[in-house]
């Protein structure tokens, strides 16, 4: 079965449990910070995906990891490790965070820029994307050199490029058109 859909199914359970429950900004936080520990500490990636690691041993490491988490996170969690779903946990929180931001019309605003931004640059991203796409916008940057200069927006499945870079590419394109030869010289 598509891990994606797996994940998409499990988020949706959680999702709607905790609406239920009225603790959705609580598994939101959790599951934030669940995403962030799994993306930043590769052993803990790939304790989830080993197939020869004991369920018993995997809910117990998931229980001193998830301590102080809230009550909801931790029995979803210990049922993806009993269902032996642990292998999908990234996937789940990922798609439970989507489903959060599209029931709150939140919007994720990657900016990519060669040069950190400061906050009256962030402010104004925000406010232009705030009116442009009727939602709130939070933003995530990235710092990487070979944009050279302007910028990358990402949001959704869209993109806009004002980069340096991307301006050098065109050019470069252009001329690659251009016939510099002359017939009879």
């Amino acid at each position: 079965m598509n891990v994606t859909l797996i994940a998409e199914r499990y988020a949706k359970a959680l999702f709607e449990m905790a609406l239920e429950k009225k603790v959705l900004e609580e598994v939101n936080k959790d599951m934030v910070l669940l995403s962030t520990l799994i993306r930043e500490t590769r052993p803990l990636k790939l304790f989830l995906r080993a197939p020869i690691i004991n369920p018993g041993k995997k809910r117990a490491v998931m229980d001193e990891i998830l301590a102080g988490f809230n009550a909801v996170t931790i029995a979803f969690i210990n049922l993806l490790v009993a269902k032996r779903r642990e292998s999908t946990i990234p996937e789940v929180v990922n798609q439970f965070v989507e489903q959060y931001n599209l029931y709150k019309n939140i919007i994720v605003l990657r900016v990519k820029t060669a040069v950190p931004i400061d906050q009256d640059l962030r402010g104004q991203f925000s406010s232009v994307m705030a009116r442009y796409t009727k939602a709130s916008i939070e933003i995530i940057e990235e710092v990487d050199e070979s944009v050279i200069g302007g910028f990358v927006l990402s949001w959704d499945d869209k993109q806009y490029d004002a980069s340096i870079q991307k301006q050098i590419d065109r050019m470069k394109k252009g001329l690659a058109k251009i016939n510099l030869y002359v017939k009879g010289i």
